[in-house]
């Protein structure tokens, strides 16, 4: 399939080069750059301060946008909503607003599917498409945004997908939501969520000085088990991991977030929870506990209150700051470990 390709994910250089190449003077540039991330135009009709000659001419050789907005399933209690995107190619994908704590977050795929097979997250079941572009990521917020009629104010990488094994989309992206020419979004708003490919963490933590918030899906303090919820703990482990962070945490002083799925009679024992408490303690992590969601493929359990309770009482009774995460948009299949690539859904 021949793809034009889209301007979202045109970065400021980027913008400046196509402005040269196309012999049109420079401030067209940034009012192209105005239209995609302050507008969020969805095609050149909508830039109507640019020449109607110079929106067909850059037609024929780029969309404007690679994205379609197809479906948005509000929650029965309408703090959550799930987003459907078309890709060029046809595939859906999957993005959450969260309108809580007046906060609206939008939670971003970067990868159709997952290669990291977490067994209890559906992202990872099925088989994997591809990554996104820096530019379909951006699209899902810019889209989102321009649905909600008002500014995103958080972002979490924590949709469909491993971002750091989408490593340069992911740090393009991040420059684009972060820059006064993009969308100038505050670092500290910004939240990437990574499975524990080690290598990556330590190369994102510099290229973005540390500003971006990390977050480490976590899971288990158990090597063995960790490797069971996580297979990617087989080729970093957990102790592996725990060095980096070690390194991390001393060289910058920057908050690091553990996110622990709690399932019942897997991973909510004392000892587990002593074991997350001996690992933060060091790091001054915070813990998010999250209640497991079921998804169709798995026979886990969901703990009970009263356990998720006690899991987080042994870790305040060591000083670690925790929160149990509310769920938001179960009945739409949209909370935490429930995205995924519907192929199905690409075929209606």
């Amino acid at each position: 399939m021949n793809l034009k390709p889209s301007l979202y994910g045109f970065d400021l250089e980027e913008i400046k080069r196509l402005t040269v190449r196309e012999n049109i003077p420079a401030y067209r540039g940034d009012q192209i750059l105005e239209w995609l991330y302050k507008k969020h135009a969805a095609s050149f009709d909508e830039a109507r301060n640019l020449p109607t000659a110079l929106r067909s001419r850059l037609a024929e050789t780029y969309l404007f946008s690679s994205l379609t907005l197809t479906e948005a399933v509000p929650s029965a209690n309408r703090q959550s909503t799930k987003f459907l995107f078309r890709t060029q190619e046809s595939d859906i994908l999957e993005s959450v607003l969260i309108s809580q704590q007046g906060r609206e977050t939008v939670c971003v795929s970067t990868q159709l599917g997952c290669k990291i097979g977490c067994v209890f997250c559906a992202s990872g079941k099925g088989k994997f498409g591809r990554n996104l572009s820096a530019g379909e990521i951006v699209e899902q917020v810019a889209l989102i945004e321009k649905s909600l009629g008002k500014r995103v104010t958080n972002i979490v990488f924590m949709g469909m997908g491993e971002p750091l094994d989408n490593f340069e989309a992911t740090m393009k992206a991040l420059k684009i939501l972060q820059e006064p020419w993009g969308f100038g979004i505050g670092a500290r708003r910004i939240t990437v969520s990574t499975s524990g490919i080690t290598p990556r963490i330590l190369e994102f933590v510099k290229r973005s000085e540390g500003r971006v918030r990390l977050s480490i899906s976590l899971h288990s303090s158990q090597e063995n088990k960790r490797t069971e919820l996580v297979p990617i703990n087989k080729r970093y482990s957990l102790h592996e991991l725990n060095e980096a962070l070690k390194k991390i945490h001393a060289d910058l002083k920057r908050e690091i977030t553990f996110e622990y799925t709690v399932i019942a009679g897997v991973n909510d024992s004392k000892q587990e929870a002593e074991g997350v408490a001996k690992m933060a303690k060091p790091l001054n992590a915070k813990v998010n506990l999250i209640p497991y969601n079921p998804i169709r493929e798995m026979e886990f359990k969901t703990p009970s209150g009263e356990v998720v309770d006690k899991f987080r009482d042994i870790l305040k009774s060591h000083g670690i700051r925790v929160t149990v995460r509310q769920t938001a948009g179960r009945d739409i299949n949209a909370a935490c470990g429930q995205l995924r690539l519907d192929r199905q859904a690409a075929a209606q």
